[in-house]
């Protein structure tokens, strides 16, 4: 019998991560990444007002505090139009303020007659409420590193530097093996000596936790050969089998005498642990098999 500790080192240094692959932003959440990513452009890529307001020059603020408003901006607005001294543009967030102007005082702290404005903010500086370009991030600049894990945050980062494919480490394939002639599915009519089986259904929630969805199940007897043959029919195509019931020593406990059968090489048997004392780990070349114990 060994540690929990050890328990954790042998499994860690019996694993590997599976070979990258190149996936689609839409379907990497949760995993993570095999490359650094760098930026594809510069975010924002433009001088960006960061609120609804007026744009001006700040030098013209130290003159006066009465501006004509000259243009109007929206996001997504292309203006080429140089804009005069002593002038303003009204502008939204989100709109490119054009390269001459370099400060947005907000719509709240101003006077508005016809096509003028006073300027009522004391605590305006120079480029306030402006997000200069790049302030973010510079193209060519890391953006995320090798091994992050792609959290729904990194993912819209991700898509916000033009990014729209990536390399990661692919979530395994997991086959769950049920074993116990006991067992019932929920909504049978349950018997004396049967019991409901609910190990499958609280793995597949774990693993759709850790966003693992590539998941198979079979049931099986207490019988040795039904579960050699269902270990068998696993390590074809899954990365990891996971059993549950039938690994301790009792008369009708299969799974340790299946995984030798099968030539799984056992890593430990019995953990210093309660509940769960009878845990099974084996491998073989790179597929990993757990045997969990039933109660």
């Amino acid at each position: 019998m060994i540690s929990v500790a050890d328990a954790i080192h042998k499994i860690n240094s019996s694993t590997s991560f599976l070979l990258p692959v190149r996936l689609p932003l839409s379907k990497v959440a949760g995993l993570m990444l095999a490359e650094d990513v760098f930026a594809s452009c510069r975010v924002p890529n433009f001088n960006q007002s960061a609120m609804d307001g007026y744009a001006f020059r700040y030098k013209d603020l130290q003159a006066t505090k009465h501006f004509h408003v000259a243009e109007e901006i929206a996001a997504g607005d292309i203006n080429t139009a140089t804009i005069p001294e002593f002038n303003a543009v009204r502008i939204f967030t989100g709109a490119p303020v054009p390269e001459e102007l370099d400060t947005v005082v907000m719509q709240e702290k101003v006077e508005v007659r016809d096509s003028k404005i006073t300027v009522l903010d004391e605590t305006l500086v120079q480029g306030s409420n402006v997000r200069l370009a790049g302030c973010e991030i510079e193209k060519g600049e890391l953006a995320l590193a090798k091994s992050s894990l792609l959290s729904p945050a990194a993912v819209g980062f991700l898509a916000g530097i033009g990014i729209k494919e990536t390399l990661v480490y692919p979530s395994p394939s997991v086959h769950i093996i049920v074993t116990g002639k006991e067992l019932v599915t929920p909504g049978e009519v349950l018997r004396t000596g049967q019991v409901y089986e609910s190990n499958s259904f609280l793995l597949q929630s774990a693993l759709k936790q850790l966003h693992i969805h590539d998941i198979t199940t079979d049931f099986v007897g207490d019988d040795l050969v039904e579960t050699a043959n269902a270990i068998e029919k696993a390590l074809a195509g899954a990365d990891i089998i996971l059993l549950t019931g039938g690994v301790s020593v009792g008369n009708y406990d299969f799974v340790v005498k299946a995984a030798k059968a099968c030539k799984i090489e056992q890593l430990f048997h019995k953990v210093k642990q309660r509940p769960g004392k009878p845990l099974y780990f084996g491998k073989k070349d790179e597929k990993v098999v757990f045997g969990l114990p039933g109660n």
